[in-house]
């Protein structure tokens, strides 16, 4: 799964500081190559914020990057 910034998904499993059934706005993300670090930074409604990192050499953290689809479902905000 591909994730776009200005799209909002909706969490179908806990993750990160994320919780199921929660709604949230991907708003950066970026790649960071000396630290092989995969950065998403979100924001609710209530303008929270959560910041995710996901390393490459962490096999856990890999398995969760090339599965994303299985914790986030992409909607469209307006029908909620």
């Amino acid at each position: 799964m591909k994730m776009e910034i200005g799209k909002t998904y909706l969490v179908k499993k806990d993750i990160f500081d994320l919780k199921k059934y929660e709604l949230w706005t991907l708003v950066d993300k970026g790649y960071q190559t000396y630290f092989g670090e995969r950065n998403f930074v979100f924001v609710n409604d209530e303008k929270a914020k959560v910041f995710a990192v996901l390393k490459d050499g962490t096999e856990e953290d890999m398995s969760i990057y090339h599965h994303l689809d299985d914790y986030f479902k992409e909607v469209a905000h307006e029908n909620f």
